[in-house]
């Protein structure tokens, strides 16, 4: 279902891409040799949508040719759809820090700050007295999910969400506010973090017309 296909640099099928093409995106990473130069690359191609990606080695089912490519190699990344939806050069070969968390989302649209502090200083007094995080999830979370961030890396969420994990340990409870999305969090880290080795890479979307 889940498939990688390499993509050599002579092919000659343009697919659209945001209004720009295949060929423009590989272009665009030709001379892309580290994360450093992303930002740069943002800038002299705003209309395409840049990332950072990860794969890491325990996803060499679902991703076995990125994970036996080379750095510099230039590929397709698939995920859930039949066509490739990214073009994906990498990078790195390296370690990277992963964790892993649950967390309950307080919806500043429903509720006044005041209301969310004292509705987090409720929900942290139950936990610490015994009642199970997936309990209080199920009872208060407002973000219509199931509450629980699979394994991620730093830089794969907002600022905010990275500075207040990955430092904490196992069994931390503590709340993260990201308040330019309007974000209220009070989370729990469930798991030490770990390191895998990962391939690094610079990924482009496009889509097809």
């Amino acid at each position: 279902m889940l498939k990688t296909i390499t993509l050599f640099i002579t092919i000659t099928i343009v697919f659209n891409l945001n209004g720009q093409t295949l060929e423009k995106a590989i272009k665009a990473l030709k001379n892309i040799n580290n994360l450093n130069q992303i930002e740069a690359l943002k800038k002299k191609y705003p209309n395409l949508n840049i990332y950072v990606d990860k794969t890491v080695y325990s996803d060499s089912i679902r991703f076995p040719e990125i994970i036996k490519a080379k750095v510099g190699d230039v590929l397709l990344k698939q995920y859930h759809s039949e066509e490739p939806t990214y073009v994906i050069k990498i990078v790195a070969d390296r370690d990277e820090e992963f964790c892993k968390l649950k967390y309950i989302c307080l919806n500043s649209t429903k509720l006044t700050k005041k209301e969310i502090d004292s509705l987090r200083t409720v929900i942290e007094s139950k936990y610490k007295s015994g009642i199970d995080f997936d309990t209080l999830i199920n009872a208060y979370n407002m973000d219509n999910s199931r509450g629980e961030l699979d394994w991620f890396y730093t830089g794969m969420m907002v600022e905010e969400i990275d500075s207040a994990v990955f430092n904490r340990k196992k069994g931390d409870i503590f709340t993260v506010d990201v308040k330019k999305t309007k974000w209220f969090y009070i989370m729990l880290k469930t798991h030490d973090n770990k390191m895998e080795k990962a391939k690094v890479a610079v990924m482009i979307e496009y889509t097809f017309s």
